[in-house]
């Protein structure tokens, strides 16, 4: 009966393993934030990625460094962000924002990514716009580590 007894807690204690392995290892963590400046012309795409709870978040924003005020015209959202995958959909109708020296246009709030399995990981951002007349699109690849 202890045999039967010991190979009970041996199986039950083998299955709560397997299915720990499985189902309850928590997700990985962004080792460190990160914050870049890209610089095209008049302007610079800022981006920031932050550990949130069960994630990540990733601000942006677009910094017009001319002297004169401009008009952009976009399509939604104005920088597109994508995980893993490069992968940018822009929809919507355009969207006009006259900016001025030093101003900051961030239409969309945070995009929150779930939190990816231990290593390196690739995060793409792209801002495509129209500004006096020119289109410019300005492209990152940023690859960020998590633990």
């Amino acid at each position: 009966m202890k045999k039967v007894g010991s190979i009970l807690v041996i199986v039950s204690g083998l299955l709560f393993l397997s299915l720990y392995l499985v189902y309850g290892q928590v997700d990985a963590e962004l080792v460190s934030d990160k914050t870049k400046e890209i610089h095209k012309g008049n302007f610079i795409l800022h981006i920031r990625v932050e550990d949130v709870e069960n994630g990540f978040q990733v601000l942006r924003s677009i910094q017009y460094m001319g002297d004169k005020p401009i008009t952009l015209k976009h399509q939604t959202p104005l920088i597109s962000v994508s995980f893993q995958n490069r992968n940018h959909d822009y929809t919507g109708s355009t969207i006009s924002k006259t900016v001025h020296k030093g101003g900051s246009y961030h239409p969309q709030g945070p995009k929150i990514f779930k939190a990816p399995t231990e290593g390196e990981h690739a995060l793409y951002s792209q801002s495509t716009f129209t500004a006096g007349g020119e289109t410019i699109t300005i492209n990152h690849k940023d690859n960020l580590l998590f633990k």
